[in-house]
């Protein structure tokens, strides 16, 4: 077990225009798409389906946590968030993901608590976030608010910061 405290970011307007900016969009563009996913087969009765989407949901959510705590962009590779997963202890929902093997004989019961575990850690998630990015749906996909994305534009260039790579998330 991992006896080292985590460290606390220092939380002011840098933090909230990257770590905390990068940490929402991951959440508005990629987390709350596979949310959706685990409702849509969780309806079909697909259980395989809504535990792998629970655990793209969770890896996503272990990466904004790693950014909000300073530890790392949430843009990491899915390499780099799988060495995490298998080094860490100390993350809940990488002890999460942990429990919830993907097998091919999938019940019911084992994709409700997927989706249960995930929405429990999804909630912790958004407590921690400093903002939640409103996100519409599209025929194309999911696409954050303009007007929102104009005004944290307008934060980070008043900064010092660069422009938010927003193509990585949304193209």
């Amino acid at each position: 077990m991992n006896t080292t405290a985590p460290t606390t970011p220092r939380v002011d307007a840098h933090w909230y225009a990257a770590e905390g900016l990068a940490a929402a969009v991951v959440h508005g563009m990629l987390i709350q798409p596979a949310r959706v996913d685990i409702t849509a087969a969780m309806e079909l009765g697909d259980w395989k389906r809504a535990v792998a989407s629970s655990n793209e949901c969770l890896r996503w959510i272990a990466a904004c946590h790693e950014t909000l705590d300073g530890r790392g962009t949430a843009a990491r590779t899915g390499l780099e968030m799988d060495l995490l997963i298998a080094a860490t202890d100390r993350s809940d929902p990488i002890d999460v993901m942990r429990e919830i093997v993907t097998h091919q004989d999938v019940t019911r019961h084992d994709a409700e608590r997927a989706a249960r575990a995930t929405e429990e850690a999804e909630a912790r998630l958004v407590q921690r976030l400093p903002l939640e990015l409103p996100v519409h749906r599209t025929p194309t996909g999911f696409q954050p608010a303009t007007d929102v994305v104009s005004q944290l534009e307008k934060l980070r260039h008043r900064l010092g910061l660069p422009p938010f790579d927003w193509e990585a998330w949304i193209g």
